[in-house]
């Protein structure tokens, strides 16, 4: 497929992956240092070919610059192997997309997020949970701000998690994940029977730490 306009527009580098050198940081090439801003962003956003986001430190060490906190997590996740060839797009951001190309010298897709199909089905049952109020129709959901981490957690992690987790007497519900990954639908029964109210934000708290959402609009 050819590459449009825009993508060729974009600075890129590749490196090849060694383990010895690279599994707790990836140093950027020298030459590539005019494509980056000056100064140089705290953080950065790799974005991979599975369709996840990982978040990553920068770092200057003798005016080379490094993808140094958190790039350990996507070299795990994405099973790098010593050897293994991959490219960085960099859109200025600054966001890069990473692809993997394995021994076989074939773009791998690696590291894949787990998505939720929508059917008609699902989308009845989205608007009959709808919230009814003064005689209109109000849709509760909390879209949730980008988390600045440098970890992610897979789906297996979270079940995991959940689970474990003892029940206490607070108001407790599940609820599936959309196609719109950053917003979180509270069903509306549960806001009924418990008579639960919302600001203008809310947040959410878990054993990484406390993130801050929004109520959506």
């Amino acid at each position: 497929m050819a590459e449009n306009e825009d993508d060729v527009a974009l600075s890129r580098f590749f490196k090849v992956f060694l383990s010895e050198t690279a599994s707790e940081s990836m140093a950027i090439p020298m030459s590539f240092n005019e494509h980056l801003e000056d100064p140089l962003p705290r953080k950065a956003k790799l974005q991979g070919t599975g369709g996840g986001v990982w978040t990553v430190s920068f770092t200057t060490i003798r005016d080379c610059a490094y993808f140094s906190s958190g790039w350990s997590k996507f070299a795990e996740d994405h099973e790098l192997k010593d050897g293994e060839f991959l490219t960085f797009v960099y859109d200025g951001h600054p966001t890069f997309e990473v692809r993997v190309f394995g021994h076989s010298r074939c773009k791998e897709t690696r590291a894949v997020v787990e998505t939720v199909e929508l059917s008609d089905s699902d989308d009845e049952e989205e608007e009959d949970s709808s919230v009814e109020a003064d005689g209109e129709v109000e849709e509760v959901s909390q879209s949730i701000y980008p988390v600045d981490s440098n970890q992610t957690v897979s789906y297996d992690e979270v079940v995991a998690r959940v689970s474990s987790t003892e029940v206490t007497g607070n108001p407790c519900f599940t609820t599936n994940l959309k196609q719109r990954t950053y917003e979180l639908f509270i069903p509306a029964n549960v806001v009924r029977e418990h008579a639960l109210t919302f600001g203008d934000s809310i947040k959410y708290i878990d054993a990484e730490g406390v993130m801050k959402g929004g109520r959506g609009k």
